[in-house]
């Protein structure tokens, strides 16, 4: 089938990078604990090898029917000579008998062929369908909508049936809202793996919605959101993250304007020079140890808390304390810091009693919402499951994932009160 060959090519270059990003994780987690990247890795390395195979097999089925059509016309070609042969054998019978010939029995040769035309339309319509769209699927079966009528959960538009896909928690999305899933992971790191619910979508769907740029971009964000310690080109036009592959010793090459790194320092390479000093990089230092910032111990973001208790989500998914920057559940830090436990205190009083409401009133829900996020972790939040979150209209509010101001359908978890819109609850949460 035409385009096999670069399809197949795809497929290799993308088994190729998955195996080069599960080589990276190898190490980085506690034996027998999976993580998000992980169970990326194999889902998608499964629908890849399933494309693969199917490939391979539709290859197969189109040379096995190209075969059966081809001796077909042999057949009926064959056939058709041994009926003339019989007939003329007949005809020759009844000239030497001088006995009368019945040219109502004499079959017209031409229905055969009607049978040949056929039966070769048939072959050629089943191999018409036989289509990439047909034989790239995920894990769980066909990503394709069985019903009619379909609305997408993203952007609540009716969509079209035979474009539509369905998550692993069931939600229906149209094509362009999970192209701008899958898209968007490559831009956003809290948006990788791409999900819905707290499930990875089946990566298998990035095989039928992005093209082969697209699908190398994806491939290439992944291996840099895995990698633990990130290294950056210095050249400021530039700035590409550097592969491992690139990095040998205390040196890297960047693979897009070819420049070698100094990795102790992070700066250009400076043979026989000593490191310079980075002022900017000290200047931010400087301003998050005032500001009381915090550096993930995994990927090294920069890390401010302006609201929520002092367990802290990096965007690469590491867990970890706010004060004192150890894996979470690692120390013996405080949960809270009293001055946001006593601020959304307050603000639960104020949301939910009236402006006139009896002084025992508010402090019975002062000192229940406190008292529940003082023990909040203990039960853990899902955000992922719908029952935890209610719908907040109470006018415009801030998303405190996205940081995004709406004037409604901005929705707060039953639990820890955080407050995010519809797109960070189904896919930046996790």
């Amino acid at each position: 089938m035409e385009g096999d060959g670069s399809r197949e090519l795809a497929l290799q270059l993308l088994l190729e990078d998955l195996d080069q990003l599960e080589d990276m994780q190898k190490g980085k987690q506690v034996v027998g604990n999976r993580t998000d990247i992980e169970l990326a890795i194999e889902t998608m390395r499964d629908s890849v090898l399933a494309a693969q195979t199917s490939i391979k097999d539709q290859t197969i089925a189109i040379s096995t029917s190209t075969a059966i059509a081809t001796d077909q016309n042999i057949l009926m070609s064959l056939k058709r000579d041994e009926r003339v042969a019989e007939q003329d054998r007949q005809y020759a019978i009844g000239l030497d008998s001088n006995a009368p010939l019945d040219w109502t029995r004499r079959e017209p040769v031409q229905e055969y062929d009607e049978e040949n035309d056929a039966v070769s339309t048939v072959m050629g319509d089943l191999m018409d369908r036989m289509t990439l769209s047909d034989i790239i699927t995920n894990g769980e079966g066909s990503s394709r909508t069985r019903t009619f009528g379909m609305e997408c959960v993203s952007c609540l538009e009716q969509g079209d049936v035979t474009t539509s896909f369905t998550s692993s928690c069931g939600h229906i999305f149209c094509r362009d809202c999970t192209r701008q899933l899958f898209l968007g992971a490559t831009q956003d790191e809290e948006l990788y793996p791409p999900r819905c619910c707290g499930q990875i979508m089946p990566p298998g769907i990035a095989l039928r919605i992005l093209d082969y740029n697209e699908l190398r971009a994806f491939s290439e964000r992944a291996i840099e959101y895995a990698a633990k310690d990130r290294v950056y080109c210095a050249e400021p036009t530039c700035s590409k993250f550097i592969p491992p592959w690139a990095i040998e010793g205390e040196h890297g090459t960047c693979p897009e304007c070819h420049r070698e790194m100094h990795l102790p320092c992070r700066s250009l390479a400076h043979p026989g020079v000593d490191c310079p000093m980075d002022d900017t990089l000290q200047c931010v230092l400087a301003m998050a140890d005032t500001e009381k910032w915090r550096r993930c111990f995994n990927c090294r973001t920069m890390v401010e808390l302006q609201h929520g208790c002092n367990h802290i989500t990096c965007r690469c998914g590491r867990e970890f304390c706010y004060v004192c920057g150890l894996v979470w559940k690692s120390c013996s830090c405080p949960r809270w810091h009293v001055n946001r436990l006593v601020a959304m205190g307050n603000q639960a009083v104020e949301e939910e009693a009236g402006p006139n409401a009896d002084i025992a009133v508010r402090q019975a829900i002062y000192n229940r919402v406190v008292e529940n996020l003082r023990h909040h972790d203990d039960v853990g939040c899902e955000h992922y499951r719908n029952s935890q979150w209610a719908w907040r209209n109470r006018g415009s509010l801030q998303c405190e994932v996205c940081n995004h101001i709406l004037p409604e359908y901005i929705f707060m978890c039953t639990n820890c009160r955080m407050r995010a819109c519809n797109r960070c609850r189904r896919h930046r949460l996790r």
